[in-house]
């Protein structure tokens, strides 16, 4: 299942079929949330709330962004809702055939700086209007389900992080250095690793670790989740 979440009007979500790239693909539009946050109230409320949904029950989501707009706290709102949920993310610019160059400037840089922790998106430039470019969506879509059921073997992913490791270690503090004794991918959709550690973690040497699986491994198009367990030491 594919979601389409567009902001526009307040009418229920549309669940169709259409074929693209030769595969028959389920798109739901949850097209109904507005912009401006302080807007979402009373009917508003309530499509984000089919949106949530549809967005759970979804494999991928295509969160559309109007170029012709600055990017807003909704559209990274919607965003985060993907994320959150664990599904694959294929980011569209809608009317991109309606900017000029100086939008062209402004939006490039509203990128960097407001989703930038989502670099890993396909991104698809598009005009879902006229069907400019749609017909990118199909790579994008693939890849991102792809990463979305990606499994690391064990023995690769301990070879792996153990390099990393042994090159940037964690950090000492306290006068204390944890160490990483064994990973494994817990799961996938999305994938879900699990450290095992001497000790606790910091939360910037998880974001580095998860940066480097993505630089080793791929994963373009989904979240993956690191978290940790400590093993305790054994009482003699």
């Amino acid at each position: 299942m594919v979601v389409d979440n567009v902001a526009g009007t307040t009418r229920d979500p549309v669940d169709e079929l259409i074929e693209l790239g030769g595969k028959q693909w389920r798109f739901v539009d949850t097209a109904g949330i507005r912009r401006r946050v302080h807007q979402t109230r009373g009917a508003d409320f309530y499509a984000s709330l089919r949106t949530q949904a549809a967005i759970e029950k979804a494999e991928v989501a295509v969160v559309l962004i109007d170029v012709e707009e600055r990017i807003t706290e909704q559209d990274i709102r919607v965003l985060q809702q993907v994320v959150d949920a664990g599904r694959a993310l294929v980011i569209g610019y809608n009317k991109w055939d309606l900017m000029d160059e100086e939008r062209r400037y402004y939006l490039e840089r509203e990128i960097e700086r407001e989703l930038v922790q989502l670099s890993w998106a396909p991104r698809v430039n598009l005009s879902a209007k006229t069907g400019r470019h749609v017909d990118r969506l199909v790579p994008a879509l693939e890849v991102a389900l792809d990463s979305w059921d990606t499994r690391v073997p064990t023995g690769r992913l301990n070879a792996f992080l153990g390099e990393i490791v042994a090159a940037q270690p964690h950090p000492v503090r306290s006068g204390k250095q944890p160490r990483i004794l064994f990973a494994t991918q817990a799961s996938t959709r999305p994938p879900r690793f699990v450290l095992f550690a001497s000790g606790f973690i910091e939360a910037g040497y998880r974001r580095f670790l998860e940066r480097r699986l993505r630089e080793e491994f791929g994963f373009e198009g989904t979240p993956i989740e690191v978290s940790v367990r400590v093993r305790e030491k054994r009482r003699r």
